[in-house]
């Protein structure tokens, strides 16, 4: 089997030869091919070869379009900083409130050249891999687009105290959303994965939640023509993951690093792809018999479930991780399936 048909296997919840893997090395594909930083998350042939070192030395079965975020901040006016060994982040916002927000320009997806350089290096990799390898856009969703616009202080202050204000900034905010969201599926992304931070209750109080963040997220999905995956951006998903059900378009959750995944399947009940649950960042840290130890947990609590995905979550696998702490992984979906790389 191809990495596409394990993935239609798995929303299927049908056998495959072996359970699909998902790295979040979007970073990593800059260690492999030895390019700098702000080649890579600059220029969309420089991150696609990445994702082909990637591919070709890791074996996963989905390839990601860049995980910086900030890119979305730049194209409202926030100023971004590089790194020599992170990817690039919002060191100055573009508005200093809500209330100033919502006078600010949207940017064109068309033209913005950070924005293109998000599409272009989808359109790159699906052009490279159609029909055999899943390409996974990467985007923020209208509710967690302010805190890169304004800064999360000045957001959480007007989701609890100017409600009219950060209901009009999500307005506004969301036909952007779609309309990129639409675009990065033209230009070939299977699916779409989002973070929805300030939709959970970890980081805000039920009354938000309800009023504010799930109709938006809700309305705002309802919009995207194709499959989406939520993320839990850092946040612990498993108890709020009621929250998030029923949501259109939403095929898959991806659970924080060491949420049961078992525990998740019996919330949800047959049908959404779960993803989990090694944390990414950890793998630097740990040498390869604890990792294969976590692999062999995760793929413990995935039992039967043909609709589970062995996945690093959190944020981006570590310049500094060891390439053979990531081959555990290969290795343990291939031994779960009895297959070879």
């Amino acid at each position: 089997m191809n990495s596409l048909e394990r993935l239609l296997a798995a929303l299927q919840g049908e056998p495959a030869d072996r359970p699909p893997l998902f790295l979040n090395a979007g970073l990593y594909g800059a260690k492999l091919t030895g390019a700098p930083l702000k080649d890579h998350y600059r220029n969309p042939a420089i991150y696609a070869e990445g994702q082909v070192a990637i591919l070709e030395t890791f074996s996963p079965d989905f390839l990601i379009s860049p995980f910086v975020l900030a890119s979305l901040g730049e194209a409202f006016g926030s100023r971004v900083a590089t790194s020599l060994r992170q990817p690039p982040n919002v060191a100055a916002f573009a508005a200093e409130s809500a209330e100033a927000a919502l006078r600010l320009p949207l940017p064109d997806v068309d033209s913005h050249p950070g924005i293109l350089y998000l599409r272009e290096s989808i359109r790159l990799l699906a052009g490279r891999y159609a029909g055999k390898v899943p390409v996974i856009g990467l985007l923020a969703s209208p509710v967690d687009l302010p805190p890169l616009i304004i800064g999360l202080e000045a957001w959480l202050e007007a989701l609890l105290f100017q409600p009219e204000v950060a209901r009009a900034l999500l307005d506004r905010l969301t036909p952007f959303f779609a309309t990129l969201g639409r675009a990065m599926l033209r230009d070939g992304a299977t699916a779409l994965a989002l973070t929805a931070n300030l939709t959970n209750r970890f980081i805000v109080p039920e009354r938000v939640v309800e009023t504010l963040g799930r109709p938006a997220l809700k309305e705002a999905l309802a919009e995207i023509p194709g499959p989406v995956i939520l993320h839990h951006g850092g946040c612990p998903l498993l108890p709020h993951l009621r929250d998030f059900m029923g949501h259109p378009n939403v095929v898959g959750y991806v659970l924080d690093a060491g949420e049961d995944l078992g525990a998740a399947r019996r919330v949800l009940g047959a049908g959404p792809l779960l993803l989990g649950n090694l944390g990414g960042p950890d793998l630097a840290e740990l040498r390869p018999a604890e990792i294969r130890v976590l692999c062999d947990q995760a793929l413990a609590q995935r039992g039967p479930d043909q609709q589970v995905v062995l996945a690093t979550c959190c944020a981006d696998i570590p310049l500094d991780t060891p390439p053979e702490c990531i081959e555990v992984l290969t290795d343990a979906v291939c031994r779960a399936g009895r297959t070879t790389a």
